[in-house]
């Protein structure tokens, strides 16, 4: 593995830790919301392969999460 990834690796380790003891004082509108962030994100990036597809997917997947019952 080469250093860079190593240092990705780190900081999205470090990123996961936070947000997971973050989301102890979350309501449940909230976490469904970041939970559909990240994964409108995640799935705007691989569509698009850019910053801007994967803004839009992820406000678009924190909106439809904050709806999730």
């Amino acid at each position: 593995m080469n250093k860079i990834t190593r240092v990705s690796f780190r900081v999205a380790a470090i990123g996961v830790l936070i947000a997971s003891l973050s989301a102890c004082a979350m309501s449940r509108t909230q976490a469904h919301a970041g939970i559909g962030a990240a994964a409108g994100g995640a799935l705007g990036y691989v569509l698009t392969g850019g910053p801007i597809g994967t803004v839009a997917g992820a406000a678009a997947g924190g909106l439809i999460g904050a709806g999730v019952r």
